[in-house]
């Protein structure tokens, strides 16, 4: 066997044998060689674990783990117990990274010791690689702080993160009760630990497409991402949140969870105010508690009796009221998220 190398790539694999090609052919073209591939056949029907056979027998590089379904949680958690390397990316079955991504994550981690991972912008592209706009070449500051309103995070694209093996390992990796909003829940904890980075540069591709699990599963998607944040409330406070965590029913009833985040916070963090922000962001009107007009104006009721006043919490107020104020077939209006 190889010496540990300095980078390990996870892709975890299913039923993705129209993309499944190019997305491994854009880690073994990178530019930095001190790395290996993993990928993660998790029980595809298709032609994926042939293709993947085809290439790791051309290439050292690559390694195989073939596994029954299990769904993309326990697969990422099974390559980072896989993996050899002292920093660990990710990159999805249908995404891209340009040649130069791990040299230059890489290297950031190098020169930062202070930083545990780091990230970069998206290109989306469409099913046939063809660019959908142009990302913002920005640089932003990025900002643990959970406890604010609304909470801050150091959030890194789901398939642009190479995190170090020992942070990614102490977070406790993914965790199955955030399915489809995973990475943002991992941010969260990593957040615990140390800082860190997004680089302002596109170096991955997104491939938009009808089978992406923002679409396959919005739903989900949006209650984990709730859940996750009010989570990360709850540990900044340190709040034990695990019975709350254990009643979350994936893709089913979220309402319990969502009663149970509420008392729980409710003597430490505005959470009626954060749900309105969360609602008004998101546009989830149907989110439990809030189906209809009468449950928006108790909501921001709620909200205003809540204190101390500050300007972002005017701010919501004021979006709120004004969405309240709509044509009675406007608010409210959205489909159920079922």
């Amino acid at each position: 066997m190889r010496s540990p190398p300095k980078v390990s790539v996870l892709i975890a694999a299913y039923n993705g044998e129209r993309y499944i090609a190019e997305a491994v052919g854009s880690i073994l073209g990178q530019t930095y060689r001190d790395l290996e591939l993993i990928v993660l056949d998790d029980g595809s029907t298709d032609g994926t674990r042939a293709i993947l056979r085809d290439i790791a027998s051309r290439d050292e590089r690559m390694r195989l783990v073939e596994k029954d379904n299990e769904g993309l949680i326990r697969t990422l958690n099974r390559g980072i117990a896989e993996a050899r390397g002292a920093y660990i990316a990710r990159l999805d079955h249908d995404d891209v990274s340009r040649p130069l991504r791990i040299e230059k994550q890489a290297g950031f981690l190098d020169n930062n010791p202070d930083f545990i991972g780091v990230g970069c912008l998206l290109q989306n592209i469409r099913a046939d690689g063809a660019p959908i706009g142009q990302p913002r070449l920005r640089h932003e500051v990025l900002v643990h702080a959970p406890g604010a309103f609304p909470p801050k995070q150091q959030w890194l694209y789901g398939p642009t993160p190479m995190i170090r093996a020992e942070a990614l390992r102490l977070s406790g990796g993914y965790r199955e009760k955030f399915v489809a909003a995973e990475d943002r829940d991992l941010c969260w904890r990593l957040g615990e630990i140390g800082k860190l980075e997004r680089l302002p540069e596109a170096l991955v591709e997104h491939r938009r497409h009808e089978t992406n699990m923002s679409r396959v599963k919005a739903r989900t998607q949006l209650y984990s991402a709730l859940m996750g944040d009010l989570s990360a409330i709850a540990v900044h406070f340190r709040l034990d949140d695990s019975a709350v965590i254990d009643s979350i029913e994936i893709g089913g009833d979220y309402g319990p969870a969502l009663e149970g985040y509420r008392r729980l916070l409710a003597p430490h963090y505005p959470v009626d105010s954060f749900l309105l922000y969360f609602q008004m962001r998101r546009e989830a009107w149907d989110l439990p508690g809030f189906p209809t007009r009468d449950g928006i104006f108790k909501a921001i009721l709620r909200h205003v009796a809540e204190k101390p006043w500050r300007p972002e919490r005017l701010g919501l107020l004021r979006r709120a009221t004004t969405y309240l104020l709509r044509p009675q077939r406007e608010a409210g209006g959205h489909a159920p998220m079922g």
